[in-house]
């Protein structure tokens, strides 16, 4: 899950400070630059987004199947 989130707050935060840098964005002077260019390869890096949620809610499945009665974890 942490994988999951880390890499998706960094595309949302990434694009926007591009937005907030504007031209100077695409600059190489700059390192917005090739943090946009970085950025979209974590969300594949070990497996797209969806993938790692399919991940995520069959292990809390099978957690919840093994033990049915437990009180579900604190989010």
């Amino acid at each position: 899950m942490a994988k999951l989130f880390a890499s998706e707050y960094c595309v949302a935060v990434t694009g926007e400070s591009f937005r907030i840098h504007g031209g100077y964005g695409y600059s190489q002077e700059y390192e917005i630059e090739r943090l946009m260019r970085e950025a979209p390869f974590l969300l594949i890096g070990e497996g797209t987004s969806e993938i790692q949620k399919t991940i995520t809610s069959r292990g809390l499945l099978r957690e919840y199947r093994s033990n049915p009665d437990a009180s579900p974890p604190a989010l």
